[in-house]
């Protein structure tokens, strides 16, 4: 069965020939939890596989390779967006399916922009960053507020070598939510603190996120 319908296809082509830089999604395979209930015999590493091999399909600026149990990575699977094939901090960990497709190539779109979507204000805001974050966007797959969160913390690292950003599936990782106390996505975690929930804009997702209290 194909990961895209043929009009989906189409825009997502249209979306990755305006890469300015060749991108690399690395797919990490390794221990998994148990998989949620429901889930049946779904083979969620596999399938995290497929979809980003089909997604490096659409384009020759993107290129798929997978490795077991690479450094840099907590939990699998997962998939790190790695722009002219620097690690930069950006992870999505589970299966990026549902409306989480839209973060995975977000991701890839934004990697592939020489210059960052955050507006000025933003950037000089990043730019006195003193200390290192680690921000972590909780999602599910049927949530469509969760892409534009999770956009938000790639395109921060994307700016700032200071910042990590990692989306989590949490019905994949649900011991993970459960210490972080995900009872609503998205849920925002900054260094391993509970923040917010809900998509924010940017100027306040920028401002809460460079908080003093974190670091």
């Amino acid at each position: 069965m194909p990961v895209f319908r043929p009009e989906d296809e189409i825009q997502i082509r249209e979306l990755l020939d305006a890469l300015e830089r060749p991108v690399d999604l690395l797919v990490a395979h390794g221990p998994e939890e148990a998989p949620p209930l429901g889930a049946g015999d779904l083979d969620f590493g596999a399938e995290t596989q497929r979809i980003a091999e089909a997604v490096a399909a659409l384009s020759d600026n993107v290129t798929c390779r997978v490795e077991d149990e690479p450094n840099g990575f907590e939990r699998y699977p997962a998939v790190a967006v790695l722009p002219e094939g620097e690690d930069v901090g950006i992870r999505y960990y589970g299966l990026p399916w549902g409306y989480e497709l839209a973060s995975l190539i977000g991701a890839v779109v934004e990697a592939g922009k020489r210059e960052s979507s955050l507006a000025p204000e933003s950037l000089e805001a990043l730019a006195g960053l003193d200390r290192d974050l680690a921000i972590d966007v909780f999602v599910t797959p049927t949530c469509p507020h969760c892409p534009p969160a999770v956009l938000l913390a790639y395109r921060v690292a994307l700016a700032s070598p200071r910042v990590r950003a990692a989306a989590i599936e949490a019905t994949e990782f649900p011991q993970l939510a459960d210490e972080m106390e995900v009872w609503s996505v998205p849920r925002i975690v900054v260094n391993r603190v509970p923040q917010w929930d809900g998509a924010v804009r940017e100027r306040v997702f920028v401002e809460r996120i460079l908080a003093p209290t974190f670091g």
